[in-house]
């Protein structure tokens, strides 16, 4: 590579005057294991993103043939985060000059290696991949691939790149959550990787731990939460999959974003400011089914800045927007700004009763909509009482709001 060398520590030598920037030792499979597959997760600076990043950098330079095709399930979503990654660190190491922009296409000028952007959603409940006329890509790097709705969805573009002029590397970069999820259901066992696939997969599970270059007052701040929050430490901080939580309300909702044509539109509404976020959630629903995702989650939105967001998303008078009665004010403001809103009535025992309308809906999720399933995760029953924690509940009050109908002119939990 120009004017420096990017080795693993294992490879360092000191003596080297030239820039050197070093992989973590645990990064080395990508550069000497032969597997197909490269399963890579991590959890607080354990640095997965970051040498992931490196690695295809790396190959862009390679005098190699070399073809990176780097997906997420969202287009829109690649713009802001890996891809964002993968342009600061080439001007970081001074790269611009080798390089040229084709479209989302980053092109070495000096061998004609590329990276491309790819993007995949579900369609008519089948996946659905478009290989963009790519010819013989050499790695596909699916980003945030947590948000792959199902396996079918993976399996599918897996098998539309392939390689006929020699290896193909297939990178996973995800974030364990539950072990409810597909990913864990297929490649681990026991919380660790299921034998079975050894021959040909790689797994790679980094933290802190792994990274000598962190602060040691951050290291010890973290391990100090190991005793503080032990859930909070082994989720956030060490990156581990988690049990489905003791009393968790909620356990079957599915990923997916494919909403009926003739559902019915609600725009749900739970008003916050400093502590507490103001969600806003696009639901759908029809019969039994209900489809939900976010389109703000957030604090310190003023009612105008809240009227922003919803003309953003293209939320207009037509839309009925359901929010919480207890803000009377925030309603009548948006009102004024043009929307069609109206409260949602907190009658006695209305939150139980909304939960039980919820757990009677057969519920699916936007893959990338993280603060709803996060909520998921964690809203549970209080150990001993018949009702929910006052936490975890922004998104779900929120989705609670939209199963209301008109009655008399009124809202209310729908019967």
């Amino acid at each position: 590579m120009p004017r420096a060398m990017y080795l693993t520590d294992m490879d360092h030598n000191p003596t080297r005057e030239e820039p050197v920037f070093r992989f973590l030792d645990a990064y080395a499979p990508l550069f000497y294991f032969p597997h197909r597959y490269f399963l890579i997760s991590g959890g607080r600076a354990g640095g997965k993103t970051y040498n992931t990043v490196a690695y295809c950098i790396y190959k862009l330079f390679d005098p190699e043939y070399c073809r990176i095709v780097i997906a997420r399930y969202t287009q829109r979503s690649i713009k802001s985060s890996i891809y964002r990654d993968i342009i600061d660190l080439i001007e970081k190491w001074g790269l611009t000059s080798f390089i040229r922009f084709e479209g989302e296409d980053i092109v070495n000028i000096q061998n004609g290696n590329r990276m491309m952007t790819h993007s995949f959603k579900m369609t008519d409940k089948s996946a659905i991949a478009k290989s963009k006329g790519i010819a013989n890509p050499t790695i596909l790097l699916i980003d945030e691939a947590q948000e792959l709705p199902n396996e079918e969805a993976f399996i599918v573009l897996n098998d539309s790149f392939r390689n006929t002029q020699g290896h193909t590397q297939i990178i996973l970069l995800f974030n364990p959550e539950s072990k409810a999820h597909w990913i864990y259901k297929r490649w681990y066992l026991n919380s660790k990787p299921n034998p079975i696939w050894l021959d040909d997969h790689c797994f790679i599970h980094t933290t802190y731990k792994d990274n000598p270059y962190i602060d040691p007052l951050k290291v010890r701040e973290w391990e100090r939460m190991r005793d503080i929050d032990p859930k909070y430490y082994s989720k956030h901080i060490l990156g581990e999959w988690q049990e489905i939580a003791e009393g968790q309300i909620f356990d079957n909702w599915k990923a997916g974003w494919d909403p009926d044509p003739e559902a019915k539109r609600i725009i749900a509404i739970d008003f916050g400011f400093s502590n507490d976020p103001t969600a806003v959630i696009d639901c759908r629903m029809r019969n039994t089914k209900l489809w939900v995702r976010e389109l703000f989650y957030g604090t310190s939105m003023t009612n105008q800045d809240l009227a922003e967001i919803l003309k953003s998303n293209g939320i207009t008078r037509a839309d009925t927007i359901i929010a919480d009665s207890a803000e009377p004010k925030s309603i009548e403001e948006l009102r004024r700004a043009g929307f069609t809103v109206r409260p949602a009535i907190k009658g006695p025992d209305s939150v139980r009763s909304g939960i039980s309308k919820l757990l009677s809906k057969e519920v699916y999720v936007d893959p990338s909509s993280k603060n709803i399933w996060n909520e998921y995760e964690n809203y549970r029953w209080m150990q001993g009482v018949n009702r929910p924690i006052d936490e975890y509940n922004h998104a779900m009050d929120a989705i609670r709001y939209a199963l209301s109908g008109e009655t008399s002119g009124q809202y209310v939990l729908m019967r």
